[in-house]
């Protein structure tokens, strides 16, 4: 979890201009600070697919997170996405057990990503943690995946059929997985987090995108707040962009545990405004933020269609130092 200072172009640090000393106090009071998501029963979520029809049977996905070695009960579905930290300490035994686990679970598809727990799985770290003991490259080979798809910065693209249709007419669902999360200690598959390693990485026409550690401003708030009294932002701003570039569906991650739960990206210009505004990303001044309003308004007034949005899920169904309440995982309806 990201808990210091944000890197460029969103860093925190910088002292503010006269004129955001200004307006920092309305903008604090207009935008508020990021909120942590109210634990309640979540409602399934039916969300659009590619061009068909609402009329066809829905794809119900099923999305957990975060469940350091436990196997929590699954309701079914059709997809089964876990967004990495499947084991406590990452060793051979635990990887094999919940990947048994998973194996064995009615779903058609089984997606998987690696988190920042799940050592074994990052080929960087076996130079990084000699006192582990073992031959990591090894213990890899011998994985027994079953039928997990496992996917590591890489795409795959799933065919469920169409009740009643041929084989060519059934539906594609294009799905992105990456265990990257911000460093923070000394664990698996994370990066400096003044490094940008999202721009550009996701393919336009992904459809769910999974990702270990969540996007600033959402899925990444658990209440924490710093020594000044601010709410924490845990998430990556570079991923946020990079979301709202490429406008996926679906994000699912976790590894914020307090932050389980849902969240909504506008894409309608507006709420990038917002975003870049409380982020204090460059270009997004008071008055620069302004005139983006203005013109995102006329945007979509010209293009109805630009009113989309991103549903992002945090499905870590471990407590958090906040909750010591497991969750349930979250199911939705893809249509």
């Amino acid at each position: 979890m990201n808990s210091h200072l944000l890197p460029f172009p969103y860093n925190q640090s910088k002292p503010p201009s006269w004129l955001e000393r200004v307006t920092q106090p309305l903008s604090s009071v207009l935008l508020g600070e990021p909120k942590r998501p109210t634990q309640q029963e979540l409602p399934r979520t039916p969300i659009p697919l590619q061009n068909h029809g609402d009329s066809l049977s829905p794809i119900r996905i099923i999305c957990i997170s975060d469940t350091h070695n436990k196997t929590p009960p699954l309701p079914p579905g059709d997809i089964l996405v876990h967004a990495g930290d499947l084991t406590v300490h990452g060793t051979f035994d635990e990887v094999q057990a919940q990947l048994r686990w998973l194996s064995s679970q009615p779903h058609s598809h089984k997606i998987v990503i690696a988190g920042n727990h799940d050592i074994l799985l990052d080929e960087a770290s076996d130079t990084k943690f000699l006192t582990r003991g073992g031959d990591s490259a090894a213990e890899r080979q011998k994985l027994d995946w079953g039928g997990v798809q496992y996917l590591q910065n890489e795409a795959i693209t799933l065919e469920l059929p169409i009740p009643g249709r041929t084989s060519q007419q059934a539906r594609k669902v294009k799905i992105y997985g990456s265990p990257l999360t911000p460093e923070l200690g000394s664990w698996a598959f994370q990066y400096p987090p003044i490094r940008d390693v999202w721009t550009g990485q996701v393919p336009n026409d992904t459809d769910i995108l999974i990702v270990h550690g969540p996007p600033a401003l959402y899925g990444d708030c658990d209440g924490e707040k710093g020594t000044t009294g601010i709410v924490k932002v845990k998430g990556d701003g570079y991923l946020l962009r990079e979301i709202r570039r490429v406008r996926p569906k679906v994000v699912i991650c976790g590894h914020t545990h307090g932050a389980y739960g849902l969240a909504v990206i506008q894409h309608d210009g507006i709420q990038d405004v917002m975003d870049g505004l409380q982020m204090r990303w460059k270009g997004y001044g008071f008055l620069e933020a302004l005139g983006r309003t203005l013109r995102s308004k006329v945007t979509t007034r010209r293009n109805i269609d630009s009113r989309k949005e991103t549903l992002v899920i945090n499905a870590a169904v471990a407590p958090s130092s906040l909750e010591s309440k497991d969750k349930r995982a979250i199911a939705i309806d893809f249509h």
